[in-house]
């Protein structure tokens, strides 16, 4: 008798108070944000708890901090669609109860307002204004205001539109376009928060049938901006550029910026001319060391002699972190990855996937496929890719997505060395961000 009194209050006890599951969050020393969308917590939570979505907690080192839920459905109630945005720094915790409870009101840091040019997104610390498109622009931050970054996960597309290469081996006529030609199928502002203020995008091409962009943007309270950009392909393509960008970023605002990045692991001129990459930006007067490391810097309008062609760096490795950064503003742009891409030693192979160009003052990340006639002048790049022009689109189906997963964040430093270590803290924070265990970058 006195055991069934005990497993009564036992199982008076769970009905009353419930029941919490924690998903753990770990991220570096330096905040990053995080946008999941809550199918994919699925996954993450026991088949036989069922948690009341409104009790969510989020803890970083024993403290609550704000978060918000964004209704991407529009139906009024959290589902697998819609989002839940937060800002992550060291180790924390997602909290879920099977009980409800009273949910948490968080003050709200960004206001929206409709123009007839698209809409204005403003908080204390930043402000942007949004097209009709939904390409942001960044116009002011703190007390700094002009055209910080612009077109944010604006895509740049060329190709034959007309191939029928598969039934006749013809390519057709070629054609190059931004997605600001894209016809609009839906654009809305979702969130607007405590946290960050969420753009949701698609966009279709009407020359190359088919080709979706699915553009969602986040521009975070403190500065940083999530880029989730998808292409999806409805129809077999032939591509030659497939790239996420973002333009202007800070060097129009002010004349001494500067770019900075790591030393990149290949470049195809360094190459060709029988030197590393290092030597290669040496030789130009382009190399600091920070912490005995060695860093690629110089004035960002620079084109720095290129080998060939008028980019100022083409056919590059990605990197962990670019920026753009103003030693007189004190004030950098900087795009990050979510991890550090490797980089193949078959040249075919790294030259059929993402790489870097910097070019026009774009950050251009992706495909290009544009094979110069320069590799065949010099003896380590010759033969290692067909100059046939039908050999070099990639080839997409049905089915097929590509995404770019990128953090975008406007930050302070003092100087040059300062703004790199920042980003070397910022960067790892970005890559080793993982929640339940697995890296933020696979969700």
């Amino acid at each position: 008798m006195k055991g069934f009194f005990v497993s009564m209050l036992l199982l008076i006890s769970f009905v009353l108070f419930g029941t919490n599951f924690s998903i753990p969050v770990v991220a570096g020393d330096v905040e990053v944000p995080v946008v999941m969308k809550f199918s994919h917590f699925l996954d993450l939570i026991p088949e036989d708890f069922e948690p009341v979505w409104d009790s969510i907690r989020i803890y970083f080192d024993g403290k609550e901090i704000p978060y918000q839920v964004e209704d991407v459905d529009g139906n009024g109630k959290i589902s697998a669609q819609d989002y839940l945005v937060f800002l992550a720094k060291g180790k924390g915790e997602i909290v879920f109860s099977d009980e409800r409870v009273s949910k948490p009101e968080y003050e709200k840091v960004f206001d929206v307002i409709e123009t007839e040019t698209g809409w204005e997104i403003k908080s204390e610390k930043i402000g942007a204004t949004v097209n009709k498109r939904g390409l942001a622009k960044i116009i002011r931050y703190e007390n700094i205001e002009g055209t910080i970054l612009d077109e944010i996960g604006i895509a740049r597309v060329s190709g034959w539109p007309e191939s029928t290469f598969y039934v006749d081996g013809n390519l057709g006529n070629h054609y190059e376009e931004t997605s600001g030609a894209f016809r609009i199928v839906s654009v809305k502002i979702i969130g607007a928060g405590p946290v960050a203020a969420g753009i949701m995008t698609t966009l279709a091409s009407e020359k190359f049938r088919g080709l979706i962009q699915n553009l969602v943007v986040h521009i975070f309270c403190n500065g940083d901006i999530l880029v989730d950009n998808s292409f999806e392909f409805e129809n077999y393509a032939d591509i030659m550029k497939l790239q996420t960008m973002v333009t202007r970023p800070l060097a129009i605002l002010f004349e001494d910026t500067l770019h900075i990045l790591p030393v990149f692991r290949r470049l195809i001129w360094a190459d060709q001319l029988g030197v590393t990459p290092y030597e290669y930006w040496l030789e130009r007067n382009a190399v600091t060391w920070v912490d005995k490391l060695p860093y690629i810097v110089f004035p960002a309008k620079d084109s720095m002699k290129p080998l060939w062609w008028g980019a100022t760096y083409i056919f590059a490795s990605m990197e962990r972190w670019r920026t753009n950064f103003s030693p007189i503003a004190r004030i950098g742009v900087a795009e990050i990855l979510p991890e550090n891409p490797l980089v193949p030693s078959d040249y075919r192979k790294w030259l059929d996937g993402d790489t870097w160009i910097y070019e026009s003052l774009e950050f251009r990340d992706g495909v290009f496929k544009w094979m110069p006639s320069e590799f065949e002048v010099y003896s380590a790049t010759k033969g290692i890719y067909s100059m046939r022009l039908e050999d070099m689109p990639n080839r997409y189906k049905y089915g097929d997505v590509v995404r770019h997963l990128r953090l975008f964040s406007i930050y302070e430093a003092e100087g040059v060395e300062s703004a790199v270590r920042f980003l070397e803290k910022k960067s790892e924070s970005f890559r080793n961000l993982k929640i339940g265990g697995k890296p933020f970058r696979e969700f």
